[in-house]
């Protein structure tokens, strides 16, 4: 191949390149003055705002029943626990008794003082413990 027709084939390449380029440019030129103009309708953005309002209302909504449901288990957690204390101590304050001891009815159908004491504190207690939500970090 000659010099002088490698050059030619080389500049019929750069014309069809460039040509290419000049088209593709125009494309994305057009299609960005459309999302330009669809951007800046007046309409569209109402829209976009009406859903990310309903998205905000829907997000509120979920949480506060989140929280609700939490709140619940919490209860129900609390109760089964401290349920299960009162049995344990009731189980060992029956096993410390001497098997011979007697007990009257009214006694024995009567929870222990001190368990009813611990039910009533046990929620302070409880938010005595945790000072790791809002709390100074300990270092």
């Amino acid at each position: 191949m000659t010099d002088q027709s490698w050059e030619e084939q080389f500049k019929r390449f750069l014309q069809k390149t460039g040509e290419d380029f000049k088209r593709a440019s125009e494309d994305i030129k057009a299609e960005a003055q459309k999302l330009v103009a669809s951007a800046m309708d007046p309409e569209k953005q109402q829209k976009v705002r009406d859903r990310l309002n309903e998205l905000g209302v829907w997000a509120r909504k979920t949480a506060h029943e989140v929280a609700g449901k939490v709140g619940e288990a919490a209860n129900k957690a609390e109760t089964a626990f401290h349920t299960a204390t009162d049995k344990v101590s009731d189980k060992v304050s029956e096993m410390s008794r001497p098997s011979g001891a007697t007990t009257s009815p009214a006694a024995s159908a009567a929870p222990p003082k001190r368990a009813a004491a611990k039910a009533k504190t046990a929620p302070k207690a409880k938010s005595a413990k945790s000072p790791g939500k809002g709390g100074k970090r300990k270092r």
